[in-house]
């Protein structure tokens, strides 16, 4: 942790530790002044008065201090919690899909998660600046207690350190068994709790009428989380039971000492005040518990980050055709792909077609480099472009959504034929494609296709060589489909094309088709040769085909 502060402010983060000590003896010299302002009253009014100068000017240095911690407490925290973004976002989007959902990177992503929802380390500087200036005031207090007796402050040490250790063990244990709620069970119970309170699932809650289902499940699964919390907690109460009897104790001694041998008015006050004034050598509620939270997080971020190791490079081919060498691939070490050869010229159309489960959005996901393959090669031309089938629909401008503040969303919002959402969008371009914002707007799944088909073609007019569409039509009727696959084969001969389809009267056009079946290019052809070749492609196809003319004719 203290090493990313130092990376947050450097010579700024030293300097602000060295004045969070500062304010910390300031009472200290204020405690000392008030010995100097009794001692001179009533008859010494030179003393008094050196006294109530001595004490103003260290109030005075403990506000002003004040006011420079609070400001820069507050850049160091902004900068402490980007850092830790920064660092889990970096490795995140510099590694491949299947290093982000391994069981371990999961289960700490959504602890992180955890703490980001509760604050867990957004007040970071400002508990280590709360935790010195307490030190140094407890520091201070300890060396005035020592001008009465040597072994004072070692007694009150002792009795808050007790009283710290159990607090803070009592308190860990607590924060522990959070995160590891915060893991499992609080992360399921916020997903349930994102199924009754957010929108995408509120059609069919009410639909099938499940909420009297899904709230009871919330409240049991957020009770167990917190059950778990609960008990450790009832554990650890009685260490601090125990050591706050300790630290009364040490109370008890000191000032019955002081109160038996001081002689003086003076010496009573500020051996008093130092007496007190200990307790800053015991557990600092308000700076442990935001630190101890934020030496979890930065754990979590660098075990995160050590853990997604970069993607290495895709390999390069210099032919102009995508090669695919006995690729192989499986999850969880059930094989999907299991030997796939394919060449794909550049400029050529090709549809991928196959029965649910073939593997055709795997093999997608390996072209796309999403994933890597688990042996064989891959080599592609140049960069890709794709429209997957759960394309993200971002709460950001139209414009943002498709060009991501690279330009040129115009021209592909034109060649996907979506200019004419402008038409119903308040604010153009700048208008957030969100409900959720004001002045925002929802589209129809429709108009979502249209946006995505328009993000891939920003992509091919940036450069990309290859453009993969993966079911691009599921949300469209049949004469925006028939656009679509229009606009489709416009692109034939300028980048080359690889489709996946269900709607098998949609690939026919193709150059080229080719049928995955058991995890294998089962066959490879126009759409003329496999029908001829009365295979699995013929098959399909004619099935479709029938089923077509009855709904046609009913």
């Amino acid at each position: 942790m203290k090493t990313l502060l130092w990376q947050a402010g450097g010579w700024r983060f030293a300097l602000f530790c060295l004045l969070a000590v500062l304010q910390g003896l300031a009472p200290a010299a204020a405690i000392a002044a008030s010995g100097v302002l009794v001692a001179g009253l009533p008859g010494n009014l030179g003393q008094a008065t050196l006294g109530l100068a001595l004490f103003g000017a260290a109030l005075l240095t403990g506000t002003i201090l004040s006011a420079i911690l609070d400001h820069e407490a507050a850049v160091l925290d902004g900068r402490f919690a980007k850092i830790i973004h920064d660092t889990v976002a970096h490795a995140s989007l510099r590694t491949d899909v299947a290093n982000l959902v391994g069981e371990q990177t999961t289960k700490d992503l959504g602890a992180l998660a955890e703490f980001e929802r509760v604050d867990g380390f957004v007040g970071t500087a400002t508990a280590l600046k709360e935790l010195l200036r307490q030190r140094a005031t407890g520091i201070g207090a300890a060396v005035v207690l020592a001008t009465f007796a040597w072994w004072a402050p070692i007694v009150m040490f002792l009795g808050w350190r007790g009283l710290s250790f159990g607090v803070r063990k009592w308190l860990d244990h607590g924060m522990n068994l959070g995160a590891q709620q915060g893991q499992t069970e609080m992360r399921r119970a916020r997903y349930l709790r994102g199924l009754a309170v957010d929108s995408p699932a509120a059609k069919e809650i009410r639909v099938f009428g499940l909420a009297g289902w899904l709230v009871p499940l919330y409240r049991d699964s957020y009770l167990t989380a917190l059950q778990a919390v609960w008990q450790g907690r009832r554990l650890g109460m009685r260490t601090v039971f125990a050591a706050t009897g300790g630290v009364l104790t040490a109370h008890l001694i000191v000032l019955t000492a002081i109160a038996q041998t001081t002689t003086t008015p003076a010496e009573i006050v500020v051996y008093a005040q130092a007496v007190l004034s200990t307790s800053a050598l015991g557990y600092v509620f308000g700076a442990e518990i935001p630190l101890a939270r934020a030496r979890k997080v930065a754990d979590l971020a660098r075990s995160i980050a050590g853990r997604l190791t970069p993607a290495p490079p895709r390999p390069r081919t210099t032919a102009n055709a995508i090669q695919l060498t006995n690729v192989h691939f499986g999850y969880a070490g059930k094989p999907v792909l299991k030997g796939i050869d394919l060449e794909i010229p550049k400029g050529q159309s090709i549809a991928v077609v196959g029965e649910n489960g073939a593997g055709k959005s795997t093999l997608v996901n390996l072209l796309a480099g999403i994933h890597r393959p688990d042996s064989g090669e891959i080599r592609m031309p140049g960069e890709v472009s794709a429209i997957v089938q759960r394309f993200t629909r971002f709460e950001l401008s139209l414009e943002d959504n498709i060009a991501f503040g690279r330009g040129g969303a115009h021209n592909a919002l034109d060649r996907a034929g979506g200019l004419g959402l402008l038409d119903d969008l308040p604010h153009g371009w700048d208008t957030v494609l969100s409900s959720s914002h004001p002045n925002g707007r929802d589209l129809s799944g429709g108009q979502w296709q249209k946006i995505a088909l328009a993000r891939a073609l920003r992509a091919v007019d940036a450069g990309a060589e290859v453009l993969i569409m993966d079911e691009p039509s599921a949300n469209l009727d049949v004469l925006a489909e028939e656009e679509l696959f229009t606009r489709f084969s416009e692109l034939a001969g300028e980048i080359t094309t690889i489709l996946v389809s269900h709607r098998l009267a949609s690939v026919k056009h193709a150059d080229r088709i080719v049928v995955i079946a058991g995890g294998r290019v089962a066959e490879d052809g126009t759409h003329a040769e496999l029908m001829a070749a009365q295979g699995k492609y013929a098959a399909m196809y004619s099935l479709q085909a029938e089923r077509f003319a009855e709904v046609s004719h009913a």
